[in-house]
């Protein structure tokens, strides 16, 4: 994992009238010790410990319809709609747009989640640039 570099700012810390501490040599501290101290600003380096994939979004701005697909509708007639709207406005854009709602709704919603991954699966490979792409002749495929 990476190294981070870590700025503390400093601050004073106040007198403690109830709790004492007890110091890393593991001498107790009665509270009636304990005076208001100055800790020094610092920076140091750290093995960084965030989850993976935690970083900054990427993710397009999605407005509400721009896609115009409903997905409680089957299969087949979301991706008719979505064909149309990949010939219209390219192929790229409406498989970044499900990719999001895909990446949005992981946790939300995951039934349409995973239709919106499909989906934009469908559509990166049934698509180049904007032109449908046939299946290629003198290959057997069931029809």
């Amino acid at each position: 994992m990476a190294k981070l570099l870590v700025h503390k700012k400093g601050y004073v810390r106040k007198a403690h009238h109830r709790k004492g501490y007890v110091r890393k040599d593991g001498v107790r501290v009665k509270p009636t010790k304990v005076k208001a101290s100055k800790v020094s600003p610092t920076t140091y380096e750290m093995v960084d410990r965030g989850a993976r994939g935690r970083g900054k979004k990427i993710i397009p701005t999605l407005k509400r319809g721009t896609l115009g697909v409903d997905f409680s509708k089957p299969a087949k007639e979301r991706r008719k709609q979505e064909i149309k709207l990949a010939k219209k406005i390219g192929e790229k854009k409406v498989v970044s747009k499900l990719i999001a709602l895909e990446v949005l709704n992981k946790r939300v919603n995951p039934s349409l989640a995973k239709k919106a991954k499909a989906d934009a699966h469908f559509i990166a490979g049934s698509f180049k640039g904007k032109k449908q792409v046939e299946y290629p002749k003198g290959f057997c495929r069931s029809e």
